[in-house]
């Protein structure tokens, strides 16, 4: 990873000021207005799955390449079900499921899961 802007482990309790810490690094790598409430927004929904549904240990690490900025988030939980993976829209009167959905709205998404974890990628292009 180059540019390195973050690396840490989270949990529930540490959700708003990991959501602040990807603010600020974002905001140094460039990223600004829409674009960056957007990218901020999608790593949230990702942080937020990961607390929500994997195990610890879950991890966050942003960091900058040429023209483009990237967040993985991973977690040491049981994986995402196929049904919520490859959701395709939103259910009219679904109340959950929504966050990998959003993910995809506002950012470029990339997901590994299995039995031992998972990982989402999102990345965003820099000005």
């Amino acid at each position: 990873m180059s540019g390195t802007l973050l690396s840490l482990e989270f949990d529930r309790s540490s959700i708003t000021m990991v959501r602040h810490m990807v603010t600020e690094s974002a905001r140094n790598a460039g990223l600004a207005d829409m674009a960056l409430e957007d990218f901020v927004l999608a790593v949230h929904e990702a942080v937020t799955n990961a607390v929500r549904y994997g195990v610890a240990p879950r991890g966050i690490a942003m960091w900058r390449e040429p023209g483009v900025l990237r967040c993985e988030v991973t977690d040491s939980g049981p994986g995402i079900p196929d049904r919520t993976l490859h959701r395709k829209r939103m259910a009219r009167f679904d109340f959950g499921g929504r966050g990998i959905w959003l993910m995809h709205r506002l950012a470029d998404v990339s997901i590994r899961t299995g039995p031992n974890g998972t990982a989402v990628l999102l990345s965003a292009p820099l000005p």
